[in-house]
């Protein structure tokens, strides 16, 4: 996942307190929109401080991997919570 950093902050920003402890977000999201193959992840009510749901959106791109530049791989770019 890139912008990883704007996700934490943006989904700390809105999620209850004991869901930031015991959640690992970017790991959540990435398998969530993986299984579910969307590029939207939503954080239901009943775990926001609002007790409404968010969604983080993301876009799939490609990049070069990291231990090997000759080949590229799709990830997710993180690019903001829907208003």
């Amino acid at each position: 996942m890139r912008n990883k950093e704007k996700f934490i902050k943006d989904f700390e920003s809105v999620a209850k307190e004991e869901i930031v402890k015991d959640v690992n977000p970017v790991e959540d999201a990435a398998h969530t929109m993986h299984h579910t193959e969307t590029t939207t992840y939503q954080l239901l009510g009943i775990f926001t401080k609002s007790e409404k749901p968010v969604n983080f959106k993301f876009e799939i791109k490609r990049r070069e991997k990291t231990d090997d530049p000759s080949e590229k791989i799709d990830d997710f770019f993180y690019i903001g919570m829907e208003e």
